[in-house]
């Protein structure tokens, strides 16, 4: 027990990681609503529903079916949140891989009102281990640095992913503010493909305006070959810095066996779009500029050039304060539009 009750204070103790530059030019600083004064958007769920076991009838009791917070309070161990299949393997032993690891940073976020208690779990994405960067041995065992007196294997590293957002406050109220650092490498296993399905955002939960941004993107985005794998809303969150919210939820749901509906005790996830960050870091013309930054990655460079010009003209022409200055400005535009077309009738 005593590596547990050490493994509890592992997250006051969560290093940082270092790591290389990132060749691709990433987006200024993401700007933020003030604190108290931004939007607050909803929970999306996703099509995920984690089953623990069959409601027997000593559970059929109303209090459960109607609170399952209350049936999550009797039968799931804080030291797991799940049905351990390793008394050895508890929540922060999982959370701690990836910490050691230095795959991931985490901080706590405490309640205002409770300093006591944790409210939200700050975690950055830093990278992702190959099996090959393991050593090519999936049973191939790893000392902890400290806390745990016990090693861990591949396998346990990948489940760490899957069950390091189970922790939960008392309340069952833990949200996860979750983002990958700026520097994470896309040498990924095949199997991060199932994690960002099962935890990563959707398209439906964008607001409008990165909605659109994103469809801009996606649409003009010229993939390298060793991209073509990766979704393009993970590389969209990866290459302009977003964040999302994700939070686990107990919940009853009938579940058809056979011919008969039984209600399962189990777990879903829901996310959200991160209230803080302003809309118009990502609408079409910061994207645009981000094409300009990383011309490479636009399907038409011819088309590119075109767009940043139409770009600069509207932009100049809405700065316009009387109609003298208007004028000017369109007479300066339609000789900027006379040099594009003669560099193009010369290439």
């Amino acid at each position: 027990m005593g590596h547990i009750l050490h493994a509890l204070k592992f997250n006051r103790q969560l290093r940082q990681v270092d790591s290389k530059q990132d060749k691709i030019r990433m987006p200024s600083s993401v700007q933020t609503y003030p604190k108290n004064n931004f939007p607050n958007y909803p929970y999306h769920y996703k099509p995920f529903f984690d089953r623990f076991f069959p409601l027997e009838p000593t559970f059929l009791i109303d209090n459960y079916l109607k609170e399952p917070k209350k049936l999550a309070d009797k039968v799931i161990n804080p030291l797991f949140h799940r049905i351990p299949d390793d008394e050895e393997k508890t929540q922060p032993f999982y959370e701690f891989i990836l910490v050691d690891t230095g795959s991931v940073a985490i901080s706590e976020i405490y309640n205002k009102y409770d300093p006591t208690k944790v409210a939200v779990m700050k975690i950055k994405i830093c990278k992702i281990i190959t099996l090959e960067q393991w050593g090519g041995n999936p049973n191939k065992k790893i000392r902890f640095s400290r806390l745990f007196r016990s090693d861990y294997s591949y396998w346990d590293y990948r489940d760490a992913w899957f069950k390091m957002f189970y922790r939960q406050n008392p309340e069952y109220s833990l949200s996860w503010c979750v983002y990958f650092d700026k520097n994470f490498p896309l040498n990924l296993p095949f199997w991060f493909l199932e994690w960002w399905d099962k935890f990563g955002p959707t398209i439906d939960f964008l607001p409008c305006v990165i909605k659109e941004g994103f469809h801009y993107w996606s649409q003009n985005l010229d993939k390298p070959s060793d991209w073509e794998f990766f979704p393009d809303l993970f590389l969209f969150f990866k290459h302009f810095d977003l964040t999302w919210i994700l939070m686990l939820e107990y919940n009853i749901r009938d579940i058809l066996v056979g011919n008969i509906q039984i209600p399962y005790f189990g777990r879903q996830i829901k996310i959200k779009w991160w209230s803080r960050m302003k809309l118009t870091n990502l609408g079409k013309d910061r994207i645009l500029k981000w094409f300009s930054e990383n011309p490479s990655f636009f399907k038409n460079i011819d088309q590119l050039e075109f767009l940043l010009a139409k770009s600069q003209i509207l932009d100049r022409v809405a700065a316009a304060k009387t109609p003298e200055e208007l004028l000017k400005i369109m007479k300066e535009c339609l000789t900027i539009m006379s040099k594009l077309r003669k560099i193009k009738m010369a290439s």
